[in-house]
C-alpha cells in the first residue's frame, strides 16, 4: 500500500467512526498539529481523544481527498481535502478545505500537520 493509499484509508476511516482505523496508521510517537487552531497533539493517546471528540461534535463525517500533491520525498503525502460535517442535533453543515501534510516512518504517520480556517470551524459549532 502506498503513502497516499494510506491517506485515504485514515481519511475513509475518519468518515466511518473508526478512530482505532486511523491510529492504526500512525506511529506510537505521532505528533498533529493544526497551528491556525493553536492545537498540538503528542502520542497516540492525545490523538484518540482528539479524533473521538469529532464525533462528539457532529453526526456525520466525510473527509474526501480532492486532490494530492506528489513530492520529491517518497516519506512525505501533502492532501487537499474537502470536509463536510453535520453539527450534531442540527441541521448546520461544517464544510471546510484542509490542506495536509502527512510525513511517514516505515509505513505510518509520525506527523500530521493541518490547515483549515478556523473561523470557518467557529462560525458553524457556535451559530
Amino acid at each position: 500500500m502506498s503513502n497516499l493509499d494510506t491517506v485515504r484509508t485514515m481519511l475513509a476511516c475518519a468518515s466511518a467512526g473508526d478512530v482505532q482505523g486511523q491510529l492504526d496508521r500512525c506511529t506510537d510517537d505521532v505528533v498533529y498539529e493544526a497551528p491556525w487552531y493553536g492545537l498540538e497533539r503528542r502520542g497516540k493517546d492525545e490523538l484518540a481523544a482528539m479524533l473521538a471528540s469529532v464525533h462528539e461534535r457532529f453526526d456525520e463525517v466525510s473527509y474526501v481527498i480532492v486532490d494530492d500533491f506528489p513530492t520529491v520525498d517518497p516519506d512525505l503525502v501533502i492532501v487537499e481535502v474537502q470536509g463536510d460535517n453535520r453539527v450534531r442535533g442540527e441541521e448546520r453543515r461544517y464544510r471546510n478545505h484542509y490542506v495536509m501534510f502527512l510525513y511517514f516512518r516505515d509505513g505510518l504517520v509520525h506527523r500530521w500537520r493541518e490547515f483549515s480556517n478556523p473561523d470557518v470551524y467557529r462560525t458553524a459549532v457556535n451559530a
